[in-house]
């Protein structure tokens, strides 16, 4: 699904976040999809807050250094957004064509959108007939403010790349899936049921939750929410009393050091973010029942993160990583790296494929 622009032909995947900076290349031939170039390169806090961009000369020297390591076969880019500035709508629309549809996005944005139209990037996606009423189709509306897409889209550029495709980042994520270890299971085990249930793409990264629920392979509800991995580092910075950095440490190389208080604290907070989206989604689709959370980002690398959600959700669980099945030369990459990174790699896996869409 695109947005602001369509596809393009040779891309690299740039996924700027609060906590970094990640490059990913790919190529692709009759086996599949190959890891051709990758990089991550770390940011210091504050640099992105909320996913604006506040410290534009370390995020530059970050690209910089990305391209610098990687050395990928391109400098043209696909990039994501997300958060309070991306609204995604599904909104139903009388029957017409995707020309005919250009001219009247605007009207039918200035109904949904709380921003001045002039103010925000439109695009839109036909999903197709609404089920059991031919005259009437199902479109997927999105906007995003335009000083958030130009703020990217300036840094980029002064670290010499050029930005030739905007995506969501909940869309990227359903991007992802297509390559990531248990498609097919899902799309073969999940739907057996009269009631047809849902699953939902969970990627929990530093501070921010992309939540897109997919009800037989297409979308069905998208929801960001600032919520992540910087909670449990501030939990560790109360409950130990520790520096930021400290706390950070502990998290990432001495996790077992963690109370169990502070990560109770975080799993209440992130369990309850959670069940805020799943009761918004099941408000108008109480029929398609999620049964199964997909979970990516950084933040899914937490230890046993998996089966601490699907207790307290009540809902099955499972942590996927892309890259069992991304083919990777063991003289050029770290696999067994690649593979302990794989879930935090979703979202610039899911924009790198934006090179071979049809």
């Amino acid at each position: 699904m695109g947005l602001f622009s369509r596809s393009n032909e040779g891309l690299i995947g740039i996924d700027i976040s609060a906590t970094g900076v990640k490059l990913v290349e790919l190529g692709y031939s009759r086996s599949g999809y190959e890891l051709k170039s990758m990089a991550i390169v770390p940011l210091p806090r504050d640099a992105i807050v909320e996913n604006t961009v506040i410290d534009s000369m370390a995020v530059s020297q970050a690209l910089l250094d990305a391209i610098e390591i990687a050395h990928p076969s391109t400098h043209k880019a696909a990039i994501s957004v997300s958060g309070n500035a991306v609204i995604i709508k599904t909104v139903t629309m009388p029957t017409t064509t995707e020309f005919d549809l250009e001219t009247q996005i605007e009207f039918e944005a200035d109904q949904h959108v709380p921003y001045d139209i002039d103010d925000v990037y439109l695009d839109f996606q036909i999903l197709g007939e609404v089920p059991g009423n031919p005259d009437e189709m199902e479109v997927v509306l999105t906007a995003c403010k335009r000083e958030v897409v130009d703020d990217y889209q300036l840094v980029l550029s002064e670290s010499g790349i050029e930005t030739t495709c905007v995506d969501c980042a909940v869309f990227a994520l359903e991007n992802a899936m297509e390559i990531a270890e248990n498609k097919e299971e899902v799309a073969v085990d999940a739907f057996e049921d009269e009631a047809t249930p849902a699953v939902a793409l969970v990627n929990i990264g530093a501070n921010l939750i992309n939540v897109n629920i997919m009800i037989n392979g297409q979308m069905a509800f998208v929801r960001d929410q600032f919520y992540g991995g910087q909670n449990l580092t501030e939990e560790i910075q109360k409950e130990h009393n520790v520096s930021y950095q400290a706390a950070e440490e502990m998290k990432l190389e001495h996790f077992s050091e963690i109370s169990s208080e502070a990560m109770e604290r975080f799993y209440v907070g992130l369990t309850s973010e959670l069940v805020r989206s799943l009761d918004f989604y099941a408000a108008n689709h109480a029929e398609h029942p999620v049964q199964k959370l997909l979970l990516s980002g950084g933040s899914a690398m937490i230890p046993d993160i998996a089966n601490e959600l699907e207790q307290r959700l009540g809902i099955e669980a499972e942590v996927v990583n892309p890259f069992l099945n991304v083919k990777a030369s063991s003289r050029k990459f770290d696999v067994d790296y690649l593979n302990r990174i794989g879930p935090s790699m979703m979202v610039p896996i899911g924009l790198a494929m934006r090179s071979f869409d049809k």
